[in-house]
């Protein structure tokens, strides 16, 4: 049950976004968009983190204290903080200041001005919803979990500075062609198995990820269950010529992309094959990793 509020606490990753100019510009614009909220009456403040850990840490101090959270970031911070904010029955909302703003983008925040999503915090501008978070083993996650294909992709743009948004994932999928095969995977939805050999295994709690992909176009944010994509062992050419379906959520049409769903499931690979498990732009875990639904987990601020 949510509790009395007791003010909003902005958790700001300077980070976000990759260019250092840009950090600084939201920064300071974060600052200038709560002053004037203060003015009006409301009880916002600012925290400025050094790591995702320090957010983490910066948030659970918050919430703990009694206040609702807003993460300032990314998909990644934006994950973190939401679970801490479940975890404590705070409300929630999220500023789009990262690469991806997946997360943003399926509660209909603008993109294109993140900062202006402070006003929704007013509740003239903002109402609140409930909706499923999930969970990697212990790790919270708001979108999307990454293996095989596309835990390599994002592990590769965690390294690059010179992109962002589209243009980065599109590179990470160019290049991860060159050094990645389809794996062997067993994939176990509520208790029942499905060996494939597939280049990616993604499940999804919302529709999109890596900046606008629908890589699950049926997801649904507040039914309590989760949907995964398995791409099949189709050949380099074929997995090219379709992968710009996956933008306008076409792909499923294409043989050798399957889609299950669950409350339940667990990722891992066969044989003597390694994997990883990347969720909303984060590494969490080797595998195997078992992700679940959780139902009505979060009370988040969107657009009215």
């Amino acid at each position: 049950m949510q509790t009395r509020h007791g003010g909003w606490t902005v958790v700001a990753n300077p980070a976000a976004g990759r260019s250092r100019r840009r950090s600084v510009q939201r920064l300071a614009e974060l600052e200038a968009r709560t002053s004037i909220l203060r003015s009006r009456g409301l009880d916002v403040v600012i925290e400025r983190s050094t790591s995702l850990d320090h957010a983490r840490a910066l948030a659970t101090n918050a919430a703990a204290a009694g206040r609702d959270l807003v993460a300032a970031g990314g998909d990644g911070t934006a994950g973190a903080l939401a679970g801490i904010a479940a975890e404590h029955h705070r409300r929630f909302a999220v500023v789009p200041i990262g690469s991806g703003n997946d997360f943003a983008r399926v509660l209909g925040i603008d993109r294109k001005d993140p900062v202006a999503a402070l006003e929704l915090l007013d509740d003239d501008r903002g109402i609140d919803r409930t909706i499923d978070l999930a969970q990697a083993n212990d790790r919270w996650y708001n979108c999307v979990t990454c293996s095989g294909f596309d835990a390599e992709a994002n592990r590769w743009a965690n390294s690059v500075t010179r992109l962002t948004g589209t243009p980065l994932y599109i590179a990470a999928v160019l290049r991860t062609l060159v050094v990645y095969r389809p794996q062997p995977f067993v994939v176990t939805v509520d208790g029942v198995a499905h060996e494939r050999t597939a280049w990616m295994v993604s499940v999804a709690n919302t529709t999109t990820y890596a900046g606008g992909m629908q890589i699950v176009p049926t997801a649904e944010i507040d039914d309590g269950l989760l949907d995964v994509c398995i791409v099949g062992d189709v050949s380099i050419a074929k997995f090219l010529w379709n992968f710009p379906k996956v933008f306008s959520g076409k792909h499923g049409s294409t043989h050798g992309v399957e889609f299950l769903r669950g409350r339940e499931m667990t990722v891992e690979t066969a044989g003597h094959a390694a994997g990883e498990l990347w969720a909303d732009g984060e590494r969490v875990d080797s595998l195997p990793a078992t992700m679940r639904a959780i139902a009505g987990a979060l009370v988040v601020r969107v657009p009215s």
